[in-house]
């Protein structure tokens, strides 16, 4: 190969070195200049700053552009051709605007509407069909009374079940039924159109679907449950485990939806077993990585799904709309916010999937396993491609990578080292990657924990992309400063580009070998609260890495030994995968060509050629840039995006949840740079500038931009409060959100509050939390025919022991009505009260847990002399007595009540008894007349209807809204401020009393 002539009469320094070395090899011929194409093919393919800035830039593109389009709902769904699908999904868009009409929660009338309007919807959609039945709890025949003990959360609840119903009978009645399930009550500030509309929507499509008599009758039995009261404690799911229909079903699919449209995503399935059949809907979007978030209580929210996972030991999946949060159980849930394109992802994933399930059997049929036995799944999808794994199976093809790949690579390095090959790396070559990485983080992270969180808190609110390019620029650029610092001013230890390149790749490799390590450890006994299915990424990260180090160090064993390369041709001279070198070629690119692995960073010919800088037209780069870079890099932004897409919302729900979202933002930052640093080296100029300006654009972004605004508000909650123990009684709204500066400035602005000059106060809930209080004089209007507060809430105390001592040496008893007009919720809070009665006599008490040990809910019914059921614990049972009531017994004690009725006139009639708490004690053994604290039982209740309601005495009168604060604040609030409940209901009244 021939030197590049200069027609300039002064020789480049490199052709006094060339000829060094032609000197020593003992030849001084010169070979020819390469053609055109070879010089096009080297300008293009070799190692140079252009080649690779092109290929950066062309994979960050390309990355995020992927990633867009498989999230976007209008690139990845398309609407249906066909005639029937079409007439499906315009029926359950209807159905879902009638859902959507009114706010719906239990507590309020228009749930009942809703709960009307289906039932008429079903009767006429199975009118002529023989083959499918209809059932309705409103009979009182499904009641069920259960503790809830989740988290920090420990109750016991009484529900009236009223489930839609309906049991598509398949042709062969051996197969195990399939349910599908939602539920069709919102919360009270919604309208509930996503959460959890959709879902009831896509099943009344489906039901239209099965009953048009255009397909075959289903060969598996289909059950639908349209459930009610999910939202505050998962009531109608419980309730439909309970139902004798609920024994035939072994599969399910529950639609949830946690967001405001967008698309509907596989959130989490019990096992591998029935995940694998998701890749029979048409348009599948899945990871498992919001499995692993719920699965580890990351969401402290629930759905359905765990009740039949749970409770019903069945098999299942939960697919739901995850984003975005700020909309989430807000007035912003409405039609007007949602997507006939979102309604029809998810309605053609239930129709693809029961289908599936229903045309025929499945491997699943004749399994016995529980499902607490089976395997987890890891999963995912891209372009609408499933793709699933068994945690079993992992965790197999981890254990065979993490062995046999690192066995390998040691071999070579063997190989490369005994077989003196050029290639001698020395310590600083070494450790000045892994000292650059672990600089760049921890500057990276104080930066960011300093100036700018403190600055703008909330930004990730609705920057979150702005935050990631910022983060992601000045990761890389502060190791592109680190890396070519350490080559500058140690420059006698600079090895060659290619050698610096293959160094990072070897220990890039060993860093995602030591995060497989752990993963697989971790997945190896994979469990709920400790999950890691979400983490099947790191199996592909670690292959690519550790085949492209592979790769290299293949073609240093193939390198000849250094002093045989002064002899040898220059084709000898080349490790695998290398082109010929050319001497001083490529003036254009400025020398920026890289400097060919193929020398030793402290060989014989280094020595004997000093000052010698060869260009490499090597390609082995472009093979390993091209296997870690743009697969690495889409998984890890699109992961990356998943998770914030879905979370970053809930920065506003509390201070966990914000150093949650900015650890990860940091760490998503940083592993997505990890692809591009083996190149980091390498770029020009005008990349060094684009992430200069990425990173000045984005610091300013954190300066200037507000973190709220109309698309991504600031959400509150509300709670109006009328309490009957004070006298008069008072009216407290309480309003709730994170620790930011303008909210108490938005509350003062509302007319009531200037007018009055009221004083609200704060006072810290915790978890970065506060709470804004005043009295108001906006009284709400629930009843309107009872303008006294305490008419609205009356407790009459029907039997009372602590006056009688009926039970001197047991324990004692009460019984109550609660009265509350209008009402379908009440919670009942147990507690000793600090008032003292002397009622016994007894030797030392020792106070308890709870004084409350038995609850009885009376159903003031004609005895029927059945029994409902009884649990085996001895500390915890729940019964129906010969007259048909609920008892509840909890040895532990029992903290807190929750009644729902369906009659919205009927009392709450409740029995319990307690063990008294001894107040005063001697120390001897004597019996003696003794006092103990009486039973303090607090009652609240809650509304929720949002309508405008007339006296019943004159219906001239204006009429006026049900709840005027909360309308105030609806309508005075600025556009970037939604509105959530905070309790149960919008309104609550309570009452004190001791027994």
């Amino acid at each position: 190969m021939s030197t590049h002539s200069d027609s300039g009469p002064t020789r480049d320094p490199d052709e006094f070195s060339l000829a060094r070395v032609r000197r020593h090899s003992g030849t001084g011929s010169a070979p020819h200049s390469p053609n055109w194409f070879v010089r096009g093919i080297r300008s293009l393919f070799g190692y140079r700053k252009t080649s690779l800035t092109i290929m950066m830039f062309a994979t960050i593109i390309v990355t995020i552009a992927l990633s867009a389009i498989d999230n976007s709902l209008e690139f990845s769904v398309c609407l249906p051709s066909d005639k029937l699908e079409t007439a499906v999904l315009d029926y359950s868009w209807s159905v879902l605007q009638e859902l959507g009409a009114h706010e719906h929660t239990y507590t309020s009338k228009n749930n009942d509407k809703v709960h009307d309007f289906l039932e008429r919807e079903i009767l006429q959609l199975i009118a002529n069909t023989d083959f499918i039945e209809y059932d309705n709890d409103l009979n009182y025949t499904n009641n069920i009374m259960f503790a809830v003990k989740y988290l920090n959360y420990d109750s016991v609840s009484y529900y009236e079940s009223n489930n839609l119903l309906v049991r598509v009978n398949g042709t062969d009645e051996s197969l195990p039924a399939f349910l599908l399930s939602s539920h069709f009550d919102s919360v009270p500030s919604s309208f509930g159109v996503t959460d959890d509309g959709m879902g009831v929507a896509a099943m009344m499509g489906l039901l239209r679907y099965l009953t048009s008599g255009d397909v075959p009758r289903p060969k598996r039995t289909i059950i639908f449950n349209f459930n009610n009261n999910e939202e505050f404690g998962l009531y109608g799911a419980n309730s439909f485990v309970k139902h004798p229909w609920f024994s035939q079903i072994r599969y399910f699919l529950n639609l949830e939806g946690t967001g405001a449209g967008g698309k509907a995503i596989l959130f989490r399935g019990t096992d591998f077993g029935i995940v694998k059949h998701f890749a029979s809907v048409r348009f599948p979007f899945a990871t498992s990585l919001f499995q692993q978030g719920f699965n580890n209580r990351l969401i402290h929210s629930e759905t359905d799904y765990i009740v039949y996972k749970e409770k019903g030991g069945i098999r299942g999946l939960d697919l739901a709309f995850y984003k975005p949060r700020d909309l989430y159980h807000t007035a912003g849930d409405n039609i007007k916010n949602v997507n006939i394109k979102s309604l029809w992802h998810m309605l053609s994933s239930a129709l693809d999937f029961t289908v599936h399930i229903s045309e025929d059997t499945i491997d699943l049929d004749d399994a016995t396993q529980a499902v607490k036995l089976t395997d987890f799944a890891a999963y995912t999808t891209f372009m609408n491609n499933f793709f699933a794994a068994p945690i079993s199976g992992i965790v197999v093809a981890n254990i065979v990578l993490l062995v046999v790949i690192p066995a390998f690579s040691l071999l070579l390095l063997i190989v490369i080292h005994n077989g003196h090959k050029a290639w001698d790396v020395n310590f600083v070559n070494v450790i000045k990657f892994p000292l650059s990485f672990v600089l760049s983080v921890i500057i990276l992270s104080f930066c960011f924990d300093v100036f700018v969180i403190p600055n703008n808190v909330f930004l990730a609110n609705n920057s979150i992309n702005t935050l990631v390019a910022t983060l992601f620029s000045a990761f890389l650029l502060l190791n592109y400063a680190f890396l070519n610092g350490v080559n500058v001013l140690l420059r006698g230890f600079k090895g060659h580009q290619h050698d610096e390149k293959l160094i990072v790749i070897l220990e890039s490799s060993f860093l995602c070998w030591v995060a497989l390590l752990w993963s697989t450890v971790k997945l190896s006994k994979n469990r709920i609260g400790d999950d890691h299915t979400g983490e099947l990424f790191l199996t592909i990260l670690f292959l690519l890495h550790s085949f492209a180090a592979t790769l290299g160090l293949v073609g240093w064993t193939f390198k000849r030994s250094s002093k045989k390369t002064l002899i040898k041709s220059r084709e000898d001279r080349q490790p695998l995968l290398h082109s010929d070198a050319q001497h001083q070629y490529g003036l254009g690119d400025g020398g920026s060509y890289a400097e060919s692995s193929s020398l030793s960073f402290n060989s014989d010919f280094e020595s004997v050629c000093d000052g010698h800088s060869k260009k490499s037209f090597s390609y082995d780069w472009l093979v390993q840039f091209i296997i870690i870079t743009p697969v690495s890099s889409y998984f890890i932004y699109n992961s990356g995006f998943l998770i914030m897409d879905g979370l970053n919302k809930s920065i506003q729900e509390s201070l966990a949840a914000q150093n949650m979202i900015y650890d990860f933002l940091k760490t998503f930052a940083v592993v997505w740079s990890v692809p591009f640093l083996p190149f980091i080296f390498k770029i020009n100029k005008v990349l060094v500038l684009v992430l200069v300006v990425v990173l000045i654009q984005g610091i300013v972004t954190i300066g200037v931009k507000m973190p709220f605004d109309p698309l991504n508000p600031l959400k509150l909650r509300f709670l109006q409060t009328i309490d009957l123990n004070t006298k008069p009684p008072t009216n407290q709204i309480t309003v709730s959100g994170r620790l930011a500066p303008f909210i108490e400035s938005l509350l003062k602005d509302m007319p009531s509050v200037k007018s009055e000059k009221k004083n609200i106060s704060t006072v810290a809930a915790g978890d970065g939390m506060l709470t804004y209080s005043w009295n108001s004089s906006l009284d709400p209007w629930l009843v309107p025919e009872l303008e006294n507060p305490d008419q609205i809430l009356k407790i009459d105390v029907i039997k009372n022991s602590s006056s009688t001592s009926d039970a001197p040496f047991g324990m004692l008893t009460g019984e109550i009505k609660i009265i509350v007009p209008k009402n379908r919720n009440c919670k009942v809070d147990f507690k000793a009260s600090e008032s003292l009665v002397k009622i016994m006599d007894q030797k030392d008490s020792q106070s308890s847990h709870s004084p409350v040990k038995s609850v009885t809910i009376y159903t003031d019914k004609t005895p029927r002399n059945e029994s409902m059921f009884s649990m085996a614990s001895t500390a915890e049972t729940v019964s129906k007595d010969a007259s048909g009531n609920y008892v509840f017994k909890d040895f532990e004690g029992i903290n807190q009540l929750q009644l729902n009725k369906l009659d919205w006139e009927k009392p709450y009639h409740l029995g319990f008894q307690w063990v008294p708490e001894v107040a005063e004690s001697t120390v001897n053994t004597e019996i003696r007349k003794i006092e103990v604290k009486k039973l303090g039982v607090m009652v609240e209740c809650y509304w929720s209807d949002l309508e405008y309601l007339s006296p019943a005495s004159d219906l001239r009168t204006e009429a006026k809204f049900s709840i005027p604060a909360y309308d105030e604040l609806l309508h005075y609030s600025p556009n970037y401020v939604s509105w959530a409940n905070k309790d149960r209901g919008l309104v609550s009244v309570k009452k004190f009393v001791e027994l």
